[in-house]
């Protein structure tokens, strides 16, 4: 395949090649942008550009941080300098082999001087490619344009030593079989079967990101697939749950085909259907979302949506019933495709008219804020100052609108007066 974008990859890092140049190293485009170009990918401004050297980090350092617009030396350790260039961000890492010990989250990190060893070391054979520069010539040494071409997900090495290298590439390649439309060979899966275990080691951040960027994805279920018949999916929603049995596969294929069908393809709302398609009690849901150290704000989203599309009777559409409801939701219109997608075929148009009711009603009525005396007015009215009464007599007003749909202010003040009058005869 022609590289027709490369011209403008290499006239990027031209001059700090022609520096590695003078001084003697070698430098090479490496990684994703490799693959992304024999893909036919314009070079945008979010694409990646990783470079590595035979050059150890002290030389890179000397020999950009006058070309830089800034350096950055967190990575160092690892072989890795950071520098804005011409106001991109860049990456360039020594030729490095790096593996994980058997109980190890950290890498062990030699530096080489050899970019065959280096590209070996990859995670796939379809990101082991680098093109030098400045001359543009593709370095290839483990076919990973052939497997492009083929739609074959392999790793460069045996997958044994891949996967125990880094057991984070075993949820690279569900991901990467999604987002490429690549096959993962035969040799990959068994791997990926006989170490699903070895995942425990890795941090568990590494892992909710990597699962983020697969339910995210346009289409994710080839990913979501190999999860299931590799036993990973099983790993990631028992692990570390003492007294949870594993899920039968016939039940997570079952939350694939309900995940890749739900409406809403926020990456969260598709791993709340996932979740809530093969965990059936509302704890072990929470228990699953509490290991994946989901932010606040995510973990919320999610349990809120699941509870409130648990919750849903299709056969309760009328107006009081739903206004409760919608008040309940936080999130109605992605409880109610989280909801759609839960159901069975047979249920799913009931459940689907129990939200389009609820979003009409909300069109003629404004559920998420309907009109109500305020605080103040509540004051005003009965001769009292703030406390606790001012919330009462909101919540009265409030169950009025759920029974009754808006009413008149004037029907809202007559109502609250005579609440008042009837609180105070019970005192």
């Amino acid at each position: 395949m022609p590289f027709n974008h490369l011209a403008a990859v290499v006239a990027l890092v031209e001059p700090l090649a022609r520096r590695f140049a003078d001084a003697g190293h070698r430098l090479y485009l490496v990684g994703g942008i490799v693959r992304d170009q024999w893909l036919d990918h314009d070079l945008s401004d979010s694409s990646d550009v990783d470079l590595t050297t035979d050059a150890e980090p002290a030389i890179i350092k000397d020999l950009v941080s006058d070309l830089a617009d800034a350096l950055w030396t967190q990575g160092e350790r690892f072989g890795t300098i950071g520098l804005r260039f011409h106001g991109r961000a860049i990456e360039i890492t020594t030729h490095r082999a790096e593996s994980y010990t058997s109980d190890s989250r950290k890498p062990v990190v030699s530096f080489g001087d050899d970019i065959s060893v280096d590209l070996s070391r990859r995670d796939f054979t379809v990101n082991a490619m680098a093109i030098e520069v400045p001359g543009g010539d593709l370095v290839d040494p483990w076919s990973g344009a052939t497997d492009l071409e083929a739609q074959l997900l392999r790793t460069p090495l045996e997958p044994e030593i891949s996967f125990s290298d880094d057991p984070l590439r075993m949820l690279r390649a569900a991901r990467f079989a999604s987002r490429f439309d690549l096959e993962p060979s035969d040799e990959l899966t068994a791997a990926a079967v006989d170490l699903c275990e070895r995942l425990r080691i890795v941090a568990i951040e590494r892992i909710g990101d990597e699962l983020e960027r697969l339910f995210e994805l346009p289409d994710p279920e080839r990913g979501l697939r190999f999860l299931v018949e590799t036993g990973l999916a099983n790993e990631l929603l028992t692990w570390k749950q003492t007294a949870a049995s594993p899920i039968e596969p016939a039940q997570l294929h079952a939350a694939v085909d309900r995940t890749v069908r739900v409406s809403d393809h926020r990456w969260q709302i598709r791993l709340a259907t996932f979740l809530a398609a093969a965990v059936d009690l509302t704890d072990e849901l929470e228990a699953r979302l509490d290991q994946l150290r989901l932010s606040r704000d995510d973990h919320r989203l999610i349990m809120h949506v699941v509870t409130s599309a648990r919750s849903i009777d299709p056969g309760e559409r009328n107006a009081p019933a739903l206004r409760r409801w919608f008040a309940a939701a936080k999130h109605p219109a992605a409880s109610v495709a989280v909801a759609v997608a839960l159901a069975d075929p047979h249920d799913a148009e009931n459940v689907a008219a129990f939200g389009a009711a609820v979003t009409d009603l909300d069109a003629a009525e404004n559920l998420a804020n309907p009109e109500l005396l305020d605080g103040e007015t509540i004051m005003s009215l009965l001769d009292i100052g703030a406390g606790p009464t001012i919330g009462e007599a909101v919540a009265v007003l409030r169950q009025a609108f759920f029974d009754k749909g808006p009413l008149p202010l004037a029907t809202q003040t007559t109502l609250v007066k005579k609440w008042w009058a009837d609180r105070g005869t019970d005192e």
